[in-house]
């Protein structure tokens, strides 16, 4: 996130960025260069929902009792969920959110066909208490989609995976678990906070389609879709993703 520090120290107050599974905070540290400064809050998507017990409500509750109220939300995968609890209930100082490869349901089922099938996540959760680093690779592969050079950004976001092993196995399933359970099917109707929707063309975990679905629930919401890209679109498209979030804030 190149050349985006005079924006955010002019314009935002304090900023939370949520990550989403198979990753950690430092996944910030290493893609949006410039933004990590002392207004910025790096959550740990894990602890919170440990120290909450999958409630994704309380979490959001807790961050707000530590934090108090944001600026600017900046969430990614998974971690839109809990953006979404924010957004229900701080909606009086937040200004502005963005959603990185949202997916309001990330199970299909016989209403919804943009996420993944059961059996993927069933695999995923037995794979990692067989072997937690192969589970984590391959769950790598499918974040990539059907990108071209796909073997080139396998190597950057690998650097992640050391600290995805440190994460608990227990904290990891419970993420798929949550990843399972929750639903976000009713919208906020709150116009006042502006909200762009970024997604990838060739995304596999959260279909390109949902904009349309954004469309119909949030018509004031931004939507843009990232030719080419895939699910983490601010690593394998760093350029068109930049311009897009550098013209939103």
């Amino acid at each position: 996130m190149n050349n985006y520090k005079d924006i955010i120290e002019e314009k935002y107050r304090k900023i939370l960025l949520i990550h989403g599974w198979g990753f950690t905070r430092q996944i910030w540290d290493r893609n949006f260069d410039g933004i990590n400064k002392k207004n910025c809050i790096l959550v740990n998507l894990y602890d919170c929902i440990k120290t909450s017990e999958g409630d994704l409500k309380e979490a959001a509750r807790k961050l707000i009792s530590e934090h108090g109220d944001f600026d600017l939300i900046i969430s990614w995968s998974l971690g839109c969920f809990l953006a979404k609890e924010l957004e229900s209930l701080i909606n009086i100082n937040l200004k502005k959110m963005v959603f990185i490869s949202y997916n309001p349901q990330f199970l299909n089922d016989k209403s919804w066909s943009h996420g993944l099938e059961g059996k993927q996540v069933l695999e995923l959760k037995e794979n990692l208490n067989i072997n937690k680093e192969l589970a984590i690779k391959n769950f790598y592969l499918l974040v990539l989609g059907d990108i071209e050079d796909k073997k080139k950004y396998y190597k950057i976001i690998s650097e992640n995976i050391k600290d995805a092993l440190n994460i608990e196995t227990s904290s990891l399933i419970l993420g798929l678990k949550i990843l399972e359970k929750y639903k976000y099917k009713n919208f906020e109707k709150n116009s006042n906070i502006k909200k762009i929707y970024i997604y990838g063309e060739k995304d596999l975990i959260s279909s390109k389609n949902i904009a349309n679905y954004i469309k119909d629930n949030e018509p004031y919401s931004l939507i843009k879709i990232i030719k080419g890209s895939s699910h983490i679109p601010f690593v394998t498209n760093a350029s068109q993703f930049n311009k897009i979030l550098k013209g939103f804030l």
